[in-house]
């Protein structure tokens, strides 16, 4: 057993150091709600625009993996018929969010047999869309699960190995989205295990800070503040990814986050710097209409009579307007980034998402997709600006349904480190990136 671990995490390694940097894309089927400018449909996406496209959610029934409704069963297929302009582009289904009931995946993952019936589920839904993948974003496995999230990861491998042997297809890959926060590290992951059968592992290193704190704060900083201390010292992309890799992580299956939106707040004093004083999220974004999230088109949109303020220190941009202050990426701080990624030798970098950036060119006067393109010609090679898009076989998707009000989930507690009084509510994390809108 020992013998076969050592082999497959060799040979894993082997194949990802042999692999040039990833951009990997996320798209939601719930932007399809959004309205005029702000409605994005698969005909919006350049499949030459990323290494890797992941479709957010597949959901779980009866331990099988499934779509939720019929609007995304159409987007689904529309996702596999963008592959016809780029045959080699990989497309994946993830699982989970923030807002999806833990208990489906503690159930399944609890038993042999529910696993087994989710893994021939997950087979049989990726074979048939021509799909190449599974992301497991299980958000976040607790101490009591954390073996469970290790088997499924190796079940899964195993299965997909099997599978590709007996049909002679490519195998499938496995994939995880997982926390940036060093104490839901500590408790959920088994990380030298699960890096030996994930090909590539995503940290989510943004929504660091948010209206939870109480204070302004940048919620994707690449570093640090003088200041932090304690856990607020954990909250920055390079920890994050540091720690993964010093936990056990091969530093090439590691994907940083970027965020293609930004953590929004209103003020309640003339104070306006880092840590100011505040009264609550800021306002909501005209086309995503969550209170304390902009997307990037809306910060564009929103900060042309603002003001830009850059901080040294964190290498990240923010901006001011009347009482609203928003956190978030522009170009010189994804270089910075993108900088940070080639030094340390990581796998490359993820977005969230591609319905968050500029996509039509409307707002930030840069034209389309500004920050994704930006980092794939920093990560990967410059991308020519002719956008090849999908006009004549995807289908426009009329929504069958009224979208469903955003969710106000209670997530299970998350036990809490020794030497702090609270936590990431997941609440506002599932307000922005993963619930219709």
């Amino acid at each position: 057993m020992n013998k076969f671990i050592l082999i497959a995490g060799l040979c894993l390694t082997i194949t990802s150091l042999a692999c040039s940097s990833k951009l990997v894309c996320y798209v939601t089927s719930w932007s399809i709600y959004r309205q005029t400018l702000g409605r994005f449909t698969t005909s919006n996406i350049d499949p030459n625009l990323c290494t890797h496209l992941i479709f957010a959610f597949a959901d779980m029934s009866n331990n099988q993996l499934v779509a939720r409704n019929s609007d995304d069963e159409i987007y689904l297929n529309d996702l596999s018929l963008l592959r016809e302009k780029n045959p080699h582009l990989p497309v994946l289904v993830a699982i989970g969010g923030a807002v999806f009931d833990n208990n489906k995946f503690i159930s399944m993952a609890s038993h042999p047999e529910s696993r087994k019936t989710f893994i021939d589920s997950t087979i049989k839904f990726l074979r048939e869309k021509n799909f190449n993948g599974i992301n497991l974003d299980w958000e976040f496995p607790q101490s009591a699960h954390k073996d469970m999230f290790s088997i499924l990861c190796q079940d899964l491998y195993k299965a997909f190995v099997a599978e590709s042997t007996l049909n002679g297809l490519p195998r499938l890959l496995v994939t995880a989205a997982v926390t940036a926060y060093k104490p839901y590290i500590d408790n959920g992951y088994d990380v030298p295990f699960i890096s030996i059968y994930l090909d590539f592992i995503n940290v989510m290193t943004f929504d660091m800070h948010g209206v939870w704190d109480g204070v302004t704060g940048h919620h994707s900083p690449l570093y640090k503040r003088p200041e932090n201390n304690g856990n607020s010292a954990f909250k920055n992309a390079e920890y994050a990814m540091t720690y993964w890799r010093d936990s056990g992580a091969p530093s090439a299956k590691l994907i940083m986050g970027f965020a293609a939106y930004g953590r929004t707040f209103t003020l309640s004093t003339s104070d306006n710097d880092f840590g100011a004083p505040i009264s609550g999220a800021g306002q909501a974004g005209p086309y995503t209409k969550a209170p304390g999230f902009w997307a990037y088109y809306e910060v564009c949109n929103h900060l042309k009579t603002g003001t830009v303020m850059w901080s040294e220190e964190q290498k990240v941009p923010y901006g001011i307007k009347e009482t609203q202050w928003v956190g978030y990426d522009d170009m010189m701080s994804i270089e910075y980034k993108v900088d940070f990624i080639k030094e340390k030798n990581f796998g490359g970098g993820f977005v969230w998402s591609l319905d968050l950036d500029d996509f039509n060119g409307a707002f930030c006067d840069l034209g389309k997709y500004p920050l994704v393109q930006h980092l794939h010609n920093l990560l990967i090679e410059p991308l020519s600006t002719t956008m090849t898009t999908c006009t004549t076989t995807c289908t426009t998707i009329t929504p069958t349904t009224t979208p469903p009000p955003p969710p106000t989930p209670t997530p299970p507690p998350l036990p809490l480190p020794p030497t702090t009084t609270t936590v990431l509510p997941l609440l506002y994390l599932a307000i922005s990136r993963c619930t219709p809108s």
